[in-house]
């Protein structure tokens, strides 16, 4: 019935996202009223915790920004063969460092946006956002900026060296026809995916999906229960 089916996509959800901690629900999680404050510990767990929900387009974002701006197929080529790759990647310090981070989401109009089920997305904004570039202060500490660095930091510290070898093998898994930029973008998503922060990430969505199928499957049993009682009554 309704509920073997749901243990069987349980079972499926779970075991896609390679991960089985982490996957608590967020409902409960409240979000500051204010972006920026005196440090304190609710603001610094706010950001870690818009940090494990932004982690894989942070990934992204940081990535794509290190390809050359021209774009053309040659240039990607030779950065792609080279060592510059890898070795960003695998200094986490320096490439998730607060200001090239506010630099980066400011031109890209990437906002942090909190939402009411406690999760939280880069949400495409008309106006540059406000990230601070040092983000040092005790006294004027923008909890956002740090979920930015926190993100970027604990994703490539892990495994910066892992997704700079996967972008160079998505890259050339994928074919020439499709153009250097459009293979490149693939790539790097390909490759963000297999980050440990976005990973944990696939465990909470599949997580709020299955809890989803959940309340669905029950509400059908329900009904099946009182029109089969009904029935019997009739």
């Amino acid at each position: 019935g309704a509920m073997a089916a749901l243990r069987f996509l349980s079972l499926c959800l779970l075991c896609s996202t390679g991960i089985f901690e982490g996957t608590a629900a967020d409902d409960a999680f409240k979000w500051p009223s204010n972006a920026l404050g005196q440090r304190t510990p609710e603001l610094v767990k706010a950001g870690k915790h818009a940090a494990r929900w932004i982690a894989c387009e942070v990934c992204e974002e940081r990535v794509l920004s290190m390809f050359p701006k021209s774009g053309d197929g040659d240039s990607i080529d030779h950065f792609v063969e080279g060592d510059q790759l890898a070795d960003a990647l695998g200094d986490a310090k320096t490439l998730c460092s607060m200001r090239p981070l506010a630099q980066l989401f400011r031109s890209r109009r990437l906002e942090v946006s909190t939402q009411p089920d406690g999760s939280a997305v880069l949400q495409k904004v008309e106006q540059p956002p406000f990230y601070e570039e040092i983000n040092t202060s005790d006294l004027a500490f923008h909890w956002k900026s740090f979920a930015l660095q926190h993100a970027c930091t604990e994703t490539f510290r892990r495994d910066g060296d892992v997704i700079a070898q996967a972008v160079v093998k998505e890259y050339h898994a994928r074919s020439e026809e499709d153009g250097a930029q459009p293979r490149i973008v693939s790539a790097v998503k390909a490759a963000c995916r297999i980050a440990k922060t976005c990973r944990s990430l696939r465990a909470k969505e599949a997580w709020r999906l299955l809890r989803v199928v959940t309340r669905v499957a029950l509400t059908l049993d329900t009904r099946s229960v009182s029109i089969a009682g009904r029935a019997r009554a009739r």
